[in-house]
């Protein structure tokens, strides 16, 4: 399997891994929506304060655009 490439076991069909942008997206959704272990969830989603702070003009964008 390439590198960068989940396996989803039920049907082993490739499944491309999140971009970074993407992961720290999800945990910016988190953070908004309340969670408290900022720590935590930089963990979970393996993103830095940096990527935050780059991604997070996108992110607005993006919530933007899905609000209208």
């Amino acid at each position: 399997m390439s590198p960068g490439v989940l396996s989803y076991s039920a049907t082993c069909i490739p499944v491309p891994a999140l971009s970074r942008r993407q992961r720290t997206w999800i945990a910016l959704y988190s953070l908004d929506a309340g969670h408290r272990d900022r720590a935590e969830v930089l963990q979970q989603n393996n993103v830095t304060e940096a990527d935050l702070t780059e991604f997070e003009e996108s992110w607005l964008q993006m919530r933007c655009r899905l609000d209208q």
